[in-house]
């Protein structure tokens, strides 16, 4: 079997690579690097990992070489994860055994290129990786596989979307497996009513509004930007600050209007949220700064400061 992966970055596919090149079954592995804007991206690891593993490499340089490469190697199957171009499905119509995108959310509730984020700002309960055919309307087909896994508060950003890496080579293998047994996989053809798609987060998407925002909601705003936005937004004297960790106090209500800064003796810093609630501020990041919670008072910080909403003005 002549198994291709598609994809444009090596923390997605060097797990996949990695595993594929010990399936017992001895499958061919070709793998499609496409470009990528990630700057700090480079194909020479991955040059070398192909070389020492046998595996077929070929890199982009025009998003029209996907479907001569598709033909070239004969693929029985080709599974996309992280690709970023539109890809025109019907030209892989005659991959034996299909086509897949493994996508690092739930379907069809979370469609879309950044469903980790929005998954972990929506404070789901389980978070979700799927793997689905493909077809011509983005993460639209039936799904062939998924995989849930618990919510819980030390969760990132990073730290799930590595956790998926691995998670998705279960599935994968899975696939294989079923298709090498001859049986046939599981169609649970995704409900077009139930479908939101999200687009990636914009500056709107990661500024927390403390008018209309729990202090859960923020919590979970900050685990949804760790770290690749350094946490969440924030203005205060008119500085964008990033809140890196923050936990919900066990104080119930708050005297002051959602936004209030609290400090006390130079080791809290809380901010008042939507419900009455204080928002603790464990750690922080304002004018490249990474700053504890117990230096808020020598850094300016004082109870009765407010917070800006700047995220109205961006609607």
């Amino acid at each position: 079997m002549n198994i291709g992966i598609v994809s444009n970055s090596a923390k997605l596919y060097i797990p996949l690579l990695f595993n594929l090149c010990n399936y017992k079954n001895k499958a061919g592995v070709m793998l499609y690097v496409g470009k990528s804007a990630d700057i700090s991206q480079s194909t020479k690891d991955t040059i070398s990992f192909c070389n020492a593993n046998g595996v077929t490499l070929t890199i982009e340089n025009d998003k029209q070489d996907l479907y001569s490469w598709q033909q070239l190697y004969r693929l029985d199957i080709v599974f996309f994860v992280g690709y970023g171009n539109i890809v025109k499905v019907d030209q892989f119509a005659d991959v034996k055994y299909g086509v897949y995108n493994i996508h690092f959310g739930k379907l069809p509730e979370f469609r879309g290129p950044s469903p980790v984020f929005w998954q972990l700002k929506k404070g789901v309960k389980e978070l979700s990786i799927s793997i689905h055919h493909m077809t011509k309307k983005v993460d639209s087909g039936p799904v062939v596989w998924e995989y849930n896994i618990s919510n819980h508060a030390h969760f990132t950003y990073d730290f799930v979307n590595h956790m998926f890496c691995e998670l998705q080579v279960r599935g994968v293998i899975e696939i294989l497996n079923t298709i090498n047994m001859g049986r046939k996989l599981p169609e649970n053809v995704q409900s077009e009513s139930n479908a939101v798609y999200y687009t990636k987060p914009g500056l709107i998407d990661v500024m927390i509004n403390w008018n209309e925002m729990s202090a859960d909601e923020v919590v979970d705003l900050v685990k949804a930007c760790n770290s690749w936005n350094w946490g969440a937004t924030t203005l205060i004297n008119g500085f964008e600050l990033k809140i890196l960790d923050a936990t919900v106090s066990t104080i119930t209500k708050s005297q002051y209007v959602a936004g209030t800064a609290v400090v006390n003796d130079n080791s809290d810093f809380s901010v008042v949220c939507k419900d009455g609630k204080l928002l603790n501020i464990d750690y922080f990041k304002i004018n490249n700064c990474f700053v504890p919670k117990r230096f808020a008072g020598l850094y300016g910080f004082k109870t009765g400061q407010l917070f800006g909403n700047h995220a109205d003005n961006l609607r």
